[in-house]
C-alpha cells in the first residue's frame, strides 16, 4: 500500500485510470480528518465543505466497479486535510496485466 502525508491544500492522490477495478484509502491519523472527492473536471475542487466522503481518524473508503460503478472507479480522486498533515494510505487494482 502506498502512503503519503496530506496537507490542508487540495491535492490529487489517484489519477484518472480507465483500467482501475477497485481502490481503498485509509486515514492513518489518530486525530485529523481527511476529505476526498471524485473530481469531474480538470480543476481540483475538494474542500472541507465540498467533498464526496469524510474520513475521520482511522476511517477508510473502499470502492469497486461491481458495487459502485465504472464512473466512480475511473475518476480522478483528490483529498484535503482538515488540519496538520495526516498520513493517508491507498491501494488500487487494475484489469490489466503488465
Amino acid at each position: 500500500m502506498a502512503s503519503k502525508t496530506q496537507s490542508n491544500v487540495a491535492a490529487e492522490f489517484l489519477t484518472r485510470n480507465t483500467n482501475r477495478k477497485s481502490f481503498v484509502i485509509q486515514n492513518e491519523d489518530t486525530t485529523d480528518t481527511i476529505f476526498v472527492k471524485a473530481e469531474r473536471s480538470e480543476n481540483t475542487t475538494v474542500s472541507t465543505t465540498d467533498h464526496d466522503h469524510r474520513l475521520g481518524p482511522g476511517g477508510a473508503l473502499a470502492i469497486n466497479d461491481l458495487n459502485d460503478g465504472k464512473q466512480a472507479i475511473i475518476s480522478r480522486w483528490t483529498a484535503v486535510a482538515s488540519a496538520n498533515t495526516p498520513r493517508i494510505s491507498f491501494f488500487e487494482t487494475e484489469d490489466i496485466a503488465r
